[in-house]
């Protein structure tokens, strides 16, 4: 399992956490983090932007 998709251009297609998380507008829809990851920031009631390192260019996704 890959923590994150920050040496590729888009997450694979079948995490479906992320894509889940996505959808239910808890990340971007360009997010690069795992989504085990995201969901688990979630569950702690954290924003998993807040403690993403990708770079916000790629990812697009909110300020720390």
């Amino acid at each position: 399992m890959k923590p994150h998709y920050f040496n590729q251009d888009q997450a694979d297609t079948d995490d479906h956490m992320l894509n889940m998380s996505k959808m239910q507008g808890y990340v971007p829809k360009t997010c690069l983090l795992n989504g085990i990851v995201v969901m688990g920031s979630v569950q702690e009631g954290k924003d998993p932007c807040n403690g993403c390192e990708c770079d916000r260019n790629k990812c697009k996704g909110r300020d720390k």
